[in-house]
């Protein structure tokens, strides 16, 4: 590294004098020069120590006492706030203060989930605010604040990320699920269909919109105790009249789209893709739309009342459950086994009473239908019925998929590969709920705040496949890369008189690599703003221990 000291005289007769920090490298064969730090604002004697210091006179750097020190963290949250503009996330958003305090809750729930008040503390680690450009300080009930907005703009800020990208695909999937609450008091609790399988927990139920290969278009949340089927409606005028979809199908499962939803589908010029229930395949069945030796590896399919099914059996699928249901029977016996020691042991211990708890197992695990338990001399008995584990095994891997589009727009393997993509959405829902965002706990009460909580996860959830798609290649998660960036700091050279000069360091190899991947290029410097960022309520004594 040098300093350089340019000198531009303007053609109106001014000159202007800057003093940069440069360094030279070789890139293809050439020799190019790069900006490190601009110093024209320093003093002379600063420049000379710097100077010093390139020359690597040590015995004046020590008299000089020249130091540096490390500041805030810079690099995962730049490259966050670069992709969040390339998505048009901050142009979605707007400018206004609460815009930017959104900007910082989805940065910091990609970062460290948690409650507004930690997304708050995340100022004492991470440059947030030099980076979105934030110009006045907040504490947490601002955060609050920004939940409430971020409700009353939803719908405004979805519509613009939508209308933002030319969109050409006929297809939206849409599915649904459940996060469970600890608390008693969220206005959107109640208890219904828990997919958590947490007991005497109140849920709320989340439905996630997305385009192709699951990109999330729109989210909402609904009171526990709704059904997945009264969702549908609000996501047909949703598409229907905010995203101005025309001729469109919506792809869902069949717990979702039933007769109900078709009609209503219909009403509104829209098409649909699902599949049939269980008892749906047998009624075609019994009604000889359809043989049982028809289900083969191959797509077939047939028309009746203006409407598609396409029918194959998977073979490998058939395999699999036969295998998890012989498993289940296992689990079923290991019971038994217990259950039957204790009879042993303890006289006094009901053998009926000891049956019930038995029945209870095998309604738990699916197998009541071919599995009954008798007593015989104080012992259990697991007995398996075979006509009904035949009748049973017949429909294993045996699927019909529904559509009220014709085979000249959709062929019958569009179908099929466009219901399988459901896998996407619930990936998705895998990524919000569990393995990264981690929606819960929430940390809110009222409805607004709820929603508004929600719709920071998808947003940073989007962010979250850029970056994963952008990194695929490395052996790396999204969360590793990121705290890997995260070391990657803003630093200060100081100087006797107390001035300091920022700069941003380079990246190390594995850094470059991560920042090439995902083509974002890390500025040599950044205007720092420092705004007061405060929090009301102090940590707990007790969790100082």
């Amino acid at each position: 590294m040098f300093v350089v000291r340019n000198i531009l005289k303007r053609s109106s007769g001014k000159i202007y004098h800057s003093i940069l920090l440069r360094k030279s490298y070789r890139e293809n064969g050439k020799v190019k020069k790069k900006t490190i730090a601009n110093l024209s604002n320093c003093s002379e004697s600063e420049i000379s120590l710097i100077e010093t210091c390139l020359k690597k006179k040590t015995k004046e750097i020590i008299d000089n006492d020249f130091r540096l020190l490390q500041g805030k963290s810079f690099g995962a949250v730049y490259i966050l706030h670069q992709f969040a503009k390339r998505l048009g996330i901050v142009q979605a958003l707007g400018s206004s203060f609460h815009a930017n305090l959104a900007l910082w809750l989805i940065i910091a729930r990609i970062l460290e989930q948690g409650s507004r008040l930690s997304a708050a503390r995340l100022d004492k680690h991470y440059d947030i605010a030099s980076i979105i450009g934030l110009e006045r300080g907040f504490d947490e009930n601002n955060l609050y604040d920004c939940l409430r907005w971020l409700s009353e703009n939803q719908k405004k800020i979805e519509n613009n990320l939508f209308h933002q990208k030319q969109h050409s695909t006929k297809f939206y999937w849409y599915d649904v699920t459940s996060s469970y609450l600890e608390g008693e008091h969220n206005e959107l609790a109640a208890f219904g269909y828990n997919r958590d399988k947490k007991k005497r927990k109140r849920i709320i139920v989340v439905g996630l919109l997305c385009e192709q290969n699951g990109n999330p278009i729109s989210i909402e949340a609904f009171k526990g105790n709704t059904q997945d089927t009264q969702t549908i409606e609000s996501q047909i005028l949703k598409l229907k009249h905010r995203f101005e979809c025309q001729s469109i199908a919506v792809v869902g499962d069949r717990g979702l789209i039933r007769n109900k939803q078709k009609i209503l589908l219909e009403k509104h010029g829209l098409h649909y893709i699902s599949a049939l229930t269980l008892p749906e395949v047998l009624s075609l069945i019994n009604n000889g739309h359809v043989n049982l030796h028809d289900f083969t590896q191959d797509l077939r399919s047939f028309s009746q009342d203006g409407v598609r099914y396409i029918y194959r059996c998977n073979a490998e699928r058939a395999l699999e459950t036969q295998r998890q249901r012989q498993e289940r029977f296992e689990t079923a016996q290991r019971k038994v086994d217990q259950e039957n020691q204790r009879l042993r042991e303890k006289h006094k211990v009901s053998a009926m009473i000891a049956k019930k708890r038995i029945k209870k197992v095998l309604k738990k695990l699916c197998v009541y239908e071919w599995v009954s338990v008798n007593v015989v001399k104080r012992q259990l008995v697991l007995k398996i019925e075979e006509g009904k584990l035949k009748e049973k095994e017949k429909m294993d891997g045996c699927y019909i998929w529904t559509t009220d589009l014709s085979e000249k727009e959709t062929s019958d393997r569009e179908v099929y590969e466009r219901y399988k993509d459901l896998k996407y959405v619930e990936d998705d829902f895998r990524t919000l709920k569990t393995t990264f965002l981690e929606i819960r706990p929430i940390y809110v009460r009222t409805e607004e705040s709820t929603r508004g909580h929600i719709l920071v996860s998808m947003l940073a959830h989007m962010i979250v496949r850029e970056l994963r798609s952008a990194w695929v290649k490395f052996d790396k998660t999204v969360h590793e890369a990121l705290s890997e960036l995260s070391f990657l700091c803003r630093n200060y050279i100081l100087f006797p008189n107390g001035k300091k000069v920022s700069c941003i360091p380079e990246a190390n190899e594995s850094m470059a690599a991560l920042l090439h991947a995902a083509q974002i290029t890390l500025p040599n410097h950044h205007e720092e703003i420092i705004v007061p960022v405060v929090t009301r309520r102090k940590v707990r004594k007790s969790a100082n221990i």
